[in-house]
């Protein structure tokens, strides 16, 4: 799972790791624009590079006598951009929950048939319902991170609370994520706000908050998982703010690098399985989808790639290793009393500005 803010949707991005598929057939103008039938026999997947288990695949392959073709990116930019271009044709696509409404709009989805997805009651009640998809017309929810502080501890052992970064205090080495969504919403969790808020008073004072922070002696600059991580296993820095997934690679490599999730809430992003519109087999992409939410293939994919699961049948199911940490299984009152805040899609206006000016002032100090 990797993050980036939603900027320039139609801006086209470079795809890596992509499959050859069949090009769609074009639409005369004023025509509905044709959807080609598929075979039933090959599935198309759009999906965040090394974010399946292949184990998974090769079992949903030899059960339903089907090939999956999956074809990655590495941005939700990218994937808007590929499937608004037109120039290719998949079945399910696996967006981050801040772009689902997005895709609605712009009319890539087609509504899930509940029916078929009678695995869909092993979801957690509180990831059902979310206000990014009431009652769950179109996505289902598949992997989620909160973001939290990565440390290790042979260099130092924080509190478990944001002041370690945007309190007054300078004495420890810092990063932060290359993510404007996330960096100004820590800095409004800290604060006691949403981090969705679109109160201008509000991120006045982050921003305030912002300056400060990356003045600081202590901070290091914005990066990525794999360099904090890399940065924490050299101990270089003290403190990285990071997805707790991202880090659990570093953890089974060195178990004194650790993370945790600061007592302020912090904020957490859920990736959804969804049906394209143009779909040209919607029965094998439901077929999929509940292939996933069942309990057994739920725990195996989440044991694959070191990210929490929704799926409540799954949960003890899980490797120990997983279970164990804190900062993968958030409290469930967590997800009800405002700790964790989903990112969420931004109005255009004023506070659209005002988000995209603090991080343009940041990145250039």
């Amino acid at each position: 799972m990797k993050r980036a803010a939603l900027s320039a949707l139609l801006v086209p991005v470079l795809l890596s790791g992509c499959y050859r598929v069949e090009k769609p057939a074009q639409a005369q103008p004023g025509e509905a624009t044709p959807v080609t039938r598929g075979d039933g026999r090959t599935l198309r997947v759009f999906i965040w590079s090394e974010y399946i288990d292949p184990d998974l695949v090769k079992t949903f392959e030899k059960q339903n006598g089907v090939r999956v073709v999956l074809d990655t990116f590495e941005s939700n930019e990218a994937m808007l951009a590929k499937l608004q271009g037109g120039g290719a044709q998949y079945d399910i696509a696996v967006p981050s929950n801040y772009v689902v409404q997005t895709m609605i709009r712009a009319g890539l989805l087609q509504p899930l048939d509940r029916g078929a997805l009678p695995n869909l009651k092993n979801i957690a009640p509180g990831f059902l319902n979310a206000a990014y998809d009431p009652g769950n017309r179109y996505s289902v929810p598949y992997q989620y991170a909160a973001t939290g502080l990565a440390y290790n501890t042979q260099r130092y052992v924080p509190q478990d609370t944001w002041a370690e970064i945007f309190g007054p205090d300078d004495t420890r080495t810092f990063v932060l994520l290359d993510d404007p969504r996330e960096v100004i919403g820590a800095a409004l969790k800290y604060l006691g706000f949403s981090a969705n808020t679109t109160d201008v008073a509000q991120l006045r004072q982050a921003r305030d908050l912002l300056r400060r922070v990356v003045a600081k002696q202590g901070f290091q600059g914005f990066d990525g998982g794999p360099g904090t991580r890399n940065k924490l296993l050299a101990r270089r820095i003290d403190l990285g703010q990071i997805y707790v997934g991202d880090l659990l690679i570093a953890t089974e490599e060195d178990e004194n690098v650790q993370v945790l999730l600061p007592r302020q809430g912090t904020t957490i992003s859920m990736d959804t399985l969804v049906v394209l519109r143009r779909s040209p087999n919607p029965e094998l992409a439901h077929r999929f989808i509940n292939f996933i939410l069942d309990a057994d293939n739920g725990a195996q994919l989440s044991n694959y790639t070191y990210y929490a699961t929704p799926n409540a049948a799954a949960q003890p199911l899980l490797d120990d290793f997983l279970k164990d940490i804190p900062a993968l299984n958030p409290p469930p009152a967590w997800l009800t009393d405002g700790h964790l805040d989903f990112i969420g899609e931004l109005p255009s206006g004023r506070p659209q500005r005002l988000y995209d000016r603090i991080w343009t002032e940041l990145k250039s100090q």
